[in-house]
């Protein structure tokens, strides 16, 4: 391999490795595993991936997420908060305020989750249930924290064990969702950081299916500093090869040269559709207001594809032999 041929293989190859890589530290293959399974598979990990639960309740004032899905005799949950002290869920109560609920609570710490089962005995406190004589009630639990919040993700029985547990049965019931940036227990939730709804458990509202996005809004600045050497390397690697293999050697008696050009043709065909269709699609998200990570694809795109029409029109068509011939000769182009 000659070094005009090894420069843009190796940048292809170097682009192709740094792809994999930031695809691992977006968790892509975890999202598209669980994007593609729809809820099949659910793990107690701090996380509610997308399509993981099949119901999904928010509130846009406080940020609040409660998601669930109905699993034989067993809720399974998550609630999510912009807050990074506890999170909780309440479930049921007579009133007034929260008093009578069934409460899920906890934190996330260095050592990790720590949840429990609560009871409101009054309608401003709740205790936990061991407290007054009854169970803790929850049958697994897990959380994760980080700079977007607190996740906590737990399970419980649909039936209730003692006096301090609320059933889930079908019909509207009252679910309270609440948190703060304490992680202490008893720390009360300022103004904004709860949550109330009327809400049939069994019937919805379903999880939208673009709940989450394949890709986040925000990327670090370690993940910048690899996506932007991938794109260099892949357009390097990609504009490099594609040259080589339109220009071609030598150009072969008896239509070798004139069957290279149609596939030049049919591939420039291809890439400007898929131009039109980046570029169309990014005014489309400019003016709907799609998510920044989309409209950033979108144009890298267009502009990948417009490089390489470029690319195989020059080289497929363009007699670079005559131009390199006027160059050495001193003509500048």
């Amino acid at each position: 391999m000659k070094g005009a041929d090894r420069v843009p293989r190796v940048a292809l190859a170097g682009g192709v490795v740094l792809a994999i890589l930031l695809a691992f530290t977006l968790r892509l293959p975890q999202r598209l595993f669980s994007a593609a399974g729809r809820g099949a598979v659910h793990r107690l990990d701090g996380r509610a991936a997308p399509g993981e639960y099949r119901f999904r309740w928010s509130d846009d004032a406080s940020k609040l997420v409660f998601q669930w899905s109905i699993v034989g005799d067993r809720l399974i949950g998550a609630v999510t908060s912009p807050d990074t002290g506890w999170v909780a869920v309440g479930f049921g109560g007579e009133g007034p305020v929260m008093y009578g609920a069934d409460i899920i609570i906890g934190y996330v710490d260095a050592h990790g989750a720590h949840v429990r089962d609560d009871f409101a005995n009054t309608p401003v406190t709740h205790v936990a249930d061991t407290d007054l004589g009854g169970h803790d009630d929850v049958l697994g639990a897990a959380g994760l924290k980080d700079k977007g919040g607190t996740t906590i993700e737990f399970e419980r029985a649909l039936a209730a064990r003692d006096s301090t547990d609320r059933p889930i049965v079908a019909g509207q019931m009252h679910v309270i969702a609440a948190s703060a940036e304490s992680p202490d227990l008893m720390a009360y939730h300022v103004e904004g950081h709860k949550a109330v709804a009327l809400l049939d458990l069994f019937k919805g509202p379903p999880a939208r299916a673009d709940t989450g996005t394949l890709l986040p809004d925000h990327l670090t600045d370690m993940q910048i500093a690899i996506a932007a050497w991938m794109a260099l390397l892949l357009v390097i690697g990609l504009h490099g090869v594609a040259s080589r293999w339109a220009e071609g050697r030598t150009a072969a008696p008896g239509g070798a040269s004139d069957e290279r050009t149609a596939v030049a043709v049919a591939l420039m065909v291809v890439l400007m559709v898929v131009e039109l269709a980046a570029f169309g699609s990014f005014a489309v998200g400019v003016v709907v207001a799609w998510p920044v990570w989309y409209l950033g694809l979108a144009l890298a795109a267009g502009m990948l594809a417009l490089a390489g029409v470029v690319v195989l029109h020059s080289r497929a068509f363009v007699h670079w032999e005559t131009t390199r011939a006027e160059r050495d000769d001193g003509i500048p182009w």
